[in-house]
């Protein structure tokens, strides 16, 4: 299949997977640190048996691996504590920051040149970013505080991320990159541990299956991105931030207030149209 159909895979899966993972983060877990560790064992546990039947073998670059687990590990970590600390309509729309700020890492790193126009998408994007975080009170203060500080963390570094797999997956296949990369990232988390280990024991079993739906849905969202950004990593980009998840939030929050979040028509009005920017902008950055 073509990059772009696992690009569309990707986005789909991690848009439901946000959506579950979001409401198991407000109604079955309070620990983010045990989120996190579990969230990793989960997808371990996903992954072993398709990498098994795929023939994994070891890497043959280990040092593109263990960089690409580090980045996976510190990403992944920033990611759920920003999963439950923001919106989920406004984490969703601000995935497509990574898009001018991978076009920003070229020309900084690479020594690529942007058109005026493409720079133009840029400043759209980031101006449209502020809009996404607008609250009821519609004041600019809302676009920078520690919330909005920790999510452009977690994209600054899935940024660093997407780009290592491109990197490992030259140097690598397919299975060794997909499950090589989600045991150094577990290993590199070990650490943590101290700091959710009481809540294990007080944690019920029943309370994992949101984690556990979120987990495979993420598992597969990540097998689709490692196949779309090992070929193309601007469009496949653009692709996955679609802010799907923003939509399913936005609907539940009419049918199901209380399950994720009810802000005003009003608030969501406003982030809808940033994120329809955002998407247009980042669009016609990746062309």
């Amino acid at each position: 299949m073509s990059y772009i159909v696992y690009a569309w895979l990707t986005s789909i899966t991690y848009g439901v997977g946000s959506v579950v993972g979001k409401i198991a983060t407000k109604h079955h877990i309070n620990n983010p640190w045990l989120y996190n560790f579990a969230w990793w064992v989960f997808t371990l546990i996903c992954i072993v048996p398709f990498a098994i039947a795929g023939g994994v073998g070891w890497p043959t670059d280990w040092s593109s691996m263990v960089w690409l687990g580090v980045a996976n590990a510190v990403s992944g970590l920033l990611f759920i504590h920003a999963f439950y600390a923001v919106d989920l309509s406004i984490l969703s729309p601000l995935s497509n920051l990574r898009i001018p700020l991978v076009a920003i890492s070229g020309v900084l790193l690479l020594g690529e040149t942007l058109t005026a126009m493409q720079w133009i998408f840029i400043a759209v994007i980031f101006i449209a970013g502020g809009f996404v975080n607008m609250d009821e009170r519609m004041n600019i203060r809302s676009i920078f505080n520690k919330k909005v500080v920790l999510a452009m963390s977690w994209i600054l570094t899935s940024v660093w991320f997407n780009s290592l797999i491109k990197y490992a997956s030259q140097r690598n296949g397919f299975w060794e990159v997909s499950l090589w990369s989600t045991v150094l990232a577990l290993i590199f988390v070990l650490p943590t541990i101290p700091l959710f280990y009481n809540g294990v024991i007080k944690t019920s079993i029943r309370h994992y299956y949101g984690l556990i739906l979120s987990t495979i849905l993420f598992t597969a969202g990540f097998l689709f991105s490692v196949k779309a950004l090992g070929e193309n990593v601007s469009i496949s980009m653009a692709i996955i931030s679609l802010p799907i998840a923003m939509f399913i939030t936005m609907i539940l929050s009419v049918f199901a207030p209380k399950l994720l979040e009810k802000r005003t028509v009003k608030v969501y009005a406003v982030r809808f149209a940033a994120a329809t920017v955002m998407f247009l902008a980042a669009l016609g950055l990746s062309r």
